[in-house]
């Protein structure tokens, strides 16, 4: 394939949904390994899909929101939880490697996978498996038989980097918000995807006021949810009117400590403006579901 897809502004560049949109679907269970199909697509036939999760589904953000791309009928493309039915193994890169080399055979025409985190159990399947065509989003991966899917999330960042300052700025409109000038925001790891979203969330409070103190934190990992809550915490309790979570499942906590401080949060990669009613502002939707539906359309 040899292709970087860079998805469009529209779809993948970062929507900011508010309040008022609807709220996100409920996450599902891990999904048991698929049966390899029986032949490969021929002409006319829709292509043979299967997903590779190295986290959780139920993580109401980032892996649900690729999943909605993979299950979109007419496609209803099989799943493959590569982190297992036991939420302790999302952590576990071996499970990852096992898993998605499971399904790199050529028994399936197209595998997808997600993260920085996949890079390098990627490479070793390309060495075992160099027919095998893959797509690779939220990174870039250069080989001709994998297809790059990229997301400008600083563009998005930016709205909610300027939502957060509004907030922190207009306390009569956010009667929520304490007395100081103080925003927040906590990643998941210290990478460079998600270092695009604090850029450019720091970017978008700057361009609103500049004396506004912007707090950083990384989980150090997409699962922790109690660490996140403890970091989000942390900044409500010094005097943050509202944090952007941008740590995958680990940000589900950032967003209950937002109620349980009585203060604001903002979601991130799917809807999920309905996790905690009357204090999640918006979500800075990447709509990865949408730009896996194109990609495997654009295979097709």
């Amino acid at each position: 394939m040899n292709i970087r897809i860079r998805a469009a502004a529209a779809i993948a560049a970062g929507v900011l949904a508010l309040t008022a949109c609807s709220s996100p679907n409920g996450g599902t269970s891990s999904a048991p390994a698929p049966s390899a199909p029986q032949s490969a697509a021929t002409d006319g036939d829709l292509l043979s899909v299967a997903n590779v999760v190295n986290g959780y589904l139920g993580d109401q953000g980032f892996f649900d929101d690729a999943e909605r791309g993979i299950q979109e009928p007419p496609m209803a493309w099989p799943v493959l939880d590569a982190s297992g039915k036991p939420q302790a193994d999302a952590n576990n890169p071996s499970q990852w490697k096992a898993n998605l080399e499971s399904v790199s055979g050529n028994d399936w025409d197209l595998v997808v996978l997600g993260s920085a985190q996949m890079t390098d159990i990627l490479s070793e399947a390309l060495t075992k498996f160099p027919e095998q065509k893959f797509i690779f989003y939220d990174n870039v991966f250069e080989h001709e038989n994998v297809a790059s899917v990229i997301y400008k999330q600083n563009e998005g960042s930016f709205l909610a980097g300027v939502l957060a300052a509004q907030v922190t700025t207009n306390k009569a409109d956010f009667p929520l918000s304490g007395e100081g000038k103080k925003v927040g925001v906590v990643g998941g790891m210290d990478i460079p995807v998600i270092n695009d979203f604090v850029a450019g969330f720091t970017a978008g409070v700057e361009a609103v006021d500049p004396s506004i103190e912007v707090l950083t934190t990384y989980v150090g990992n997409f699962t922790d949810s109690q660490k996140g809550y403890d970091q989000a915490k942390a900044m409500y309790d010094d005097g943050a009117d509202v944090v952007f979570q941008v740590a995958g499942g680990a940000g589900i906590g950032v967003l209950q400590a937002a109620k349980d401080a009585g203060r604001y949060g903002i979601g991130v990669d799917g809807n999920q403006n309905g996790l905690q009613p009357g204090h999640v502002l918006a979500s800075m939707m990447k709509n990865i579901a949408r730009s896996l539906v194109l990609t495997v359309e654009a295979a097709q």
